[in-house]
């Protein structure tokens, strides 16, 4: 809270303004992980009462970006490397694996297009340094696979995933060797042309394992 000021907000859908506010500072890498909230100085700060930012860090828990305690302080969430190793990493493999699986035939030059232009999106990102748009970029190209899928569960899954995937990548993202993160979605997405299981499948755990790209240190 010492070095981010939050801006004053304005009267309009207020509760909605302070959460979205509030959101994006921690999406953005503003607030990181650990970062302390207390409710009397974010109302202060942006200029409104307490009760709307007493709701919008409910609905930021509901969501998962945010910790609250009885007795302690709001903190905004934290997500281990064992819970991204052993948790969020072979689910999302279960899921985009799935996917991929049963629904390749239906992948079109059209769809590829689409992915193609997402990796030509995230190249001018990361030469404008714009990391936390190459963020929402690299969540976008698996988002387009996974909304192939039909089954509820697997979207629902999904969502349920990506906020800790963003805490993931915004915690994490400068261990990351960034010249490969567009390499490798340009690779990933090579595979996924070839319509071959054999071909895709060890890539995409490569990819997601980030076992050349991504660098845990911590």
């Amino acid at each position: 809270m010492k070095s981010f000021t939050f801006n004053q907000q304005t009267n309009i859908s207020l509760r909605e303004r302070v959460t979205n506010h509030l959101r994006d500072a921690i999406l953005k890498g503003e607030l990181i992980s650990g970062s302390r909230l207390k409710e009397k100085d974010v109302a202060d700060q942006m200029g409104v009462s307490r009760g709307p930012v007493r709701e919008a860090i409910r609905q930021l828990e509901r969501e998962g970006l945010l910790d609250t305690h009885p007795y302690r302080e709001t903190v905004v969430a934290d997500i281990g490397t064992d819970e991204v190793k052993e948790i969020l990493i072979p689910i999302r493999l279960y899921l985009e694996w799935f996917v991929i699986k049963k629904y390749m035939d239906q992948f079109d030059d059209a769809f590829y297009e689409e992915l193609q232009q997402v990796v030509n999106e995230m190249s001018i990102c990361f030469k404008n340094n714009k990391m936390d748009q190459l963020i929402e970029l690299d969540i976008q190209f698996h988002a387009m696979l996974i909304k192939v899928a039909s089954e509820r569960t697997v979207l629902m899954s999904w969502n349920s995933l990506l906020n800790q995937t963003r805490l993931h990548f915004i915690k994490n993202i400068r261990y990351y060797a960034n010249d490969r993160i567009v390499t490798d979605h340009q690779i990933l997405l090579d595979k996924l042309k070839t319509k071959n299981p054999d071909i895709i499948l060890p890539e995409l755990q490569r990819h997601l394992k980030g076992e050349e790209s991504f660098l845990f240190t911590k």
